[in-house]
């Protein structure tokens, strides 16, 4: 079983724990703010990557009730839980790696930490199959965790017990130049220190961009 079929298997597995873990969104809110205060439409179409348990597809929902939003994640029980709390967005059981399938575009794209769970390779086309995606001007939101690729591998988690999960990490220059390379103006390129339930650090990059 390949590290990224490991990692959608813990997250369907504790998917309830994950749900609750992560419901305070509370330290992300100013750059959901902002990125929200960038769509240019209050009746817009909103494509949500890797959204597990619709924490954040609430969010976007209380903001914009008129939306139409697709919002796509690999882990089953989290599209069951998402759907049971959002019944009006339309939730699909989806790879993001697989968004090129979409015919429609999209008035902004949300990625909130999907990268960990994909490969420097993958990130990079996952980013360029979102350009592709948004209609000119349209917003992208992408967070993920700092650090240099070859600290990728298996860890322990707040949500999922002694179950590991493999994570992928990515550096701010490299998300930065293949952000500038598909054609986004960055209006936010932030770093956001998450201390662990253990006391440690982990530095979140969190970047806000605006479709050229």
């Amino acid at each position: 079983m390949e590290n990224f079929d490991v990692s959608v298997q813990r997250f369907d597995e504790f998917a309830c724990e994950y749900a609750q873990r992560f419901m305070d969104l509370s330290s992300y809110s100013d750059s959901i703010d902002r990125f929200c205060d960038g769509i240019p439409s209050q009746q817009p179409q909103l494509l949500e990557l890797g959204c597990g348990p619709g924490n954040v597809t609430r969010l976007l929902k209380l903001r914009f009730p008129e939306s139409k939003i697709t919002a796509i994640d690999l882990a089953p029980k989290m599209v069951e839980i998402a759907r049971k709390e959002l019944p009006e967005v339309d939730f699909k059981v989806m790879d993001v790696r697989d968004i090129s399938i979409f015919p429609e575009k999209f008035d902004a794209v949300m990625c909130s930490f999907c990268l960990p769970f994909l490969s420097k390779t993958d990130a990079g086309k996952l980013i360029a199959d979102c350009a592709t995606r948004l209609n000119h001007g349209g917003v992208f939101y992408l967070s993920t965790m700092e650090g240099d690729e070859t600290r990728a591998g298996f860890e322990t988690t707040s949500f999922s017990g002694n179950a590991e999960v493999y994570f992928n990490y990515h550096r701010q220059t490299d998300l930065e130049a293949v952000l500038q390379q598909y054609g986004f103006e960055l209006i936010q390129a932030k770093r956001q220190d998450y201390t662990e339930p253990d006391g440690s650090l982990t530095t979140d990059l969190i970047f806000i961009g605006v479709k050229a």
